[in-house]
């Protein structure tokens, strides 16, 4: 079994739950072993600190499995952590919502690997090859204790060019069951989605802002919104449910525009909007914006929602000018007295930077605000460290 040594100042953080060590945290270089590997960490005292997953192709080189006690890593020790998501999971859910996670990485006690579930099908995220030695353990455990007929599996885009991943492993192949087409349909409070398990981005659909949306659908009675970066439509749908008069959609990819209208068809079969009541525009969120301000177009409820602008650290200084310009457009075109939301999905990012940042660019707008709630992680995406707190949203109105 791989040793792994280091700092001091480490080992207490891993003590506490940090569930990571990056290559050039580790003091012993000699390090031989592969994928998926299991490697021991010594305190300085030499006593056992944790037990976890060599990758050596990752810059997270070693991912924490277990700390203070040895434990045997096998099928009784990936059951018993399953068995602890699902009932943190138990009571959250209803058959008006088939659409969850199960597994949220190293939050549920699985470091690099992400389970969703859409009514009778799992995807299977994994940001590591470390777990393709375990996948015949794993994938009978999620078959036999999960109500499901299938499961499909995806990959990180970091992970899917590792010369480690076989055809049998590749991205977007099913680990058991069978699927006809890639859209799967599943219910979020009530509501009809399909997600596209197969190619779509994260594992299909993102079900992390399942709360956020239910608070639109509750604020858009008779408003007029605008979703920027509405990817397939889900905040569209909820505010039309809710009784929203009409939505303006900016996206720029043309597939996921597609798939909104394909979602607000699920749900509105027999109506037919006219451009009016509902109409999409393919463009760059920043360049919409600006258009729609020249042309004084004012919205009750701006949804700003993009993909993340930080995927590192030394992205977030300019992360956080970008969530400033971008709410400082949104308030611009916000009516008076209606509602901006802003989220970020940057885990670099700080909620508390990424809300002054929001205020900001407010503030650079001419326009006042007041805050009206700020939101997080929904129950079934944990966060038991700090480092995994990526979703963060606020609403305010703008006066």
């Amino acid at each position: 079994m791989v040793r792994i040594k280091v700092s001091k100042t480490l080992q207490a953080k891993i003590r506490k739950g940090y569930p990571w060590i990056f290559h050039y945290q580790v003091q012993n270089r000699d390090i031989e072993g592969k994928s998926g590997d299991l490697a021991v960490v010594y305190d300085s005292k030499n006593d056992f600190l944790a037990i976890g997953l060599l990758d050596p192709e990752s810059d997270i080189c070693f991912r924490v499995l277990q700390t203070s006690n040895p434990v045997k890593i096998d099928s009784n020790f990936f059951a018993k952590r399953l068995v602890v998501a699902l009932e943190l999971r138990e009571s959250l859910f209803d058959d008006s919502t088939t659409g969850y996670r199960v597994i949220n990485g190293e939050n549920d006690g699985f470091p690099g690997l992400v389970l969703d579930c859409y009514s009778k099908t799992l995807v299977l995220k994994l940001y590591t090859t470390a777990w393709i030695p375990y996948l015949d353990i794993l994938v009978p455990l999620f078959r036999g204790q999960l109500p499901v007929a299938r499961c499909v599996l995806r990959w990180s885009r970091k992970a899917a060019t590792s010369a480690f991943i076989s055809k049998k492993w590749r991205d977007g192949s099913v680990l058991f069951g069978n699927i006809t087409r890639p859209l799967i349909r599943f219910l979020e409070n009530g509501i009809n989605f399909e997600a596209d398990v197969v190619s779509g981005q994260k594992t299909g659909f993102f079900i992390d802002q399942r709360d956020n949306r239910q608070y639109i659908r509750l604020l858009s009675k008779g408003k007029s919104v605008l979703n920027v970066f509405s990817y397939t439509g889900a905040f569209s749908v909820y505010a039309f449910i809710g009784g929203a008069r009409s939505v303006l959609e900016v996206d720029s990819n043309l597939i996921a525009l597609t798939a909104s209208k394909s979602n607000l068809k699920l749900n509105f079969p027999n109506r037919n909007f006219s451009q009016e009541e509902f109409y999409q525009m393919k463009a760059d969120g920043f360049d919409a914006l600006s258009d729609l301000k020249s042309d004084k177009k004012r919205f009750d409820l701006v949804i700003l929602d993009p993909p993340a602008f930080a995927r590192r650290n030394k992205q977030i200084k300019t992360a956080l000018k970008s969530y400033a310009r971008l709410a400082e457009a949104g308030a611009r075109v916000s009516a008076n007295n209606g509602i901006l939301f802003a989220a970020s999905c940057s885990v670099h990012v700080k909620a508390c930077s990424f809300y002054k940042a929001v205020f900001s660019g407010i503030q650079s707008s001419g326009r006042g605000y007041k805050e009206i709630q700020r939101t997080g992680h929904a129950k079934d995406h944990p966060v038991v460290f700090s480092q995994g707190e990526y979703l963060k949203g606020i609403f305010c109105r703008i006066i």
